[in-house]
């Protein structure tokens, strides 16, 4: 595990220390809506990606907000493994209570960026999917961290499975920091808030000292309040292919919301699930303009 007071160490006490509300209680939250629009997202990201009897790796699950995803994609095994031990034991007690426990689990708390996880796999079956939702991007403190973190998608991902996730899009946030005036770091709304003050920028904002390292502080209301290490993609896409995963694609959420809509059973989902709207979902837009400070990207395993 990760020692006290290191990074690591101090994300993961940020997610233990969130307490479990409930559903009732969660949709009190002022951005009820964007967290609909986020998990219609990850529904069609799994949905594309995970087929029955398959046995999915879900890294950084958190606790087990996925859980009846997986249960409605009609998996065989799930893999959970995540360094908040306290969110871990949250996930056991939803998994449990699941209506639709019709497939087996395991569960690992274990820095999925620091520690090995392939020695504690119980399962003989190959991986056919592999998740990483809005948390891949702390593997990228330094490039050993990144490539344990790859080790672990793809050790036992099988030739041909998938490696599915979400992120912070960089290239966005770069951006609308680019827009803001040249002393100025920091951008976000009522609901979130980036701060680039101690992110190594250089004075005129065109390049950064490291692929890896660069932490802004990023605040999201009812979610996050913490550094977050920038992931610059070229150098994700490169270390990928030296674990033998090639992109299918990444999409903006925006854009992946535009596309996913031409199919009407996403279509569908968006109304079932109370995210609906015109050219935008039906959330304020400073919960738009939150959505898009992220992407959707999907690899695939060739070697």
């Amino acid at each position: 595990m990760s020692h006290p007071g290191s990074r690591a160490h101090l994300v993961a006490e940020h997610y233990n220390q969130r307490p479990e509300v409930g559903v009732v209680r969660r949709q009190d939250s002022r951005i009820i809506r964007l967290r609909s629009f986020n998990n219609w997202l990850k529904s069609v990201l799994i949905h594309r990606h995970a087929r029955p009897n398959d046995c999915v790796l879900d890294l950084g699950c958190g606790k087990g907000g996925d859980l009846n995803k997986w249960a409605k994609a009609k998996i065989r095994h799930l893999i959970a493994a995540d360094i908040a031990a306290v969110s871990l034991d949250q996930m056991k007690d939803r998994y449990q209570a699941l209506r639709d426990r019709r497939f087996s689990a395991e569960f690992h708390a274990l820095d999925c960026y620091g520690e090995e996880l392939a020695p504690l796999i119980e399962t003989h079956f190959a991986v056919d999917v592999v998740s990483m939702q809005f948390c891949m991007h702390y593997a990228f403190e330094s490039e050993r961290k990144a490539r344990i973190m790859l080790e672990n998608v793809t050790c036992r991902l099988r030739h041909g499975g998938h490696f599915i996730g979400t992120i912070p899009d960089a290239n966005m946030l770069v951006k609308r920091l680019r827009a803001q005036p040249d002393d100025v770091f920091a951008f976000g709304n009522e609901f979130y808030w980036i701060d680039f003050t101690n992110a190594g920028l250089q004075p005129d904002k065109t390049g950064f000292e490291s692929p890896y390292g660069t932490n802004y502080m990023f605040h999201l209301e009812d979610a996050v309040d913490c550094p977050e290490p920038l992931v610059h993609w070229e150098t994700f896409e490169r270390l990928a292919g030296d674990y033998g995963l090639r992109l299918l694609y990444k999409e903006n959420f925006h854009r992946f919301y535009r596309r996913a809509l031409q199919e009407p059973e996403y279509e569908q989902l968006l109304q079932r699930m109370r995210v609906v709207g015109g050219h935008a979902p039906d959330m304020s837009s400073e919960e738009w303009d939150v959505a898009g400070i992220y992407l959707a990207f999907a690899f695939v395993k060739d070697q």
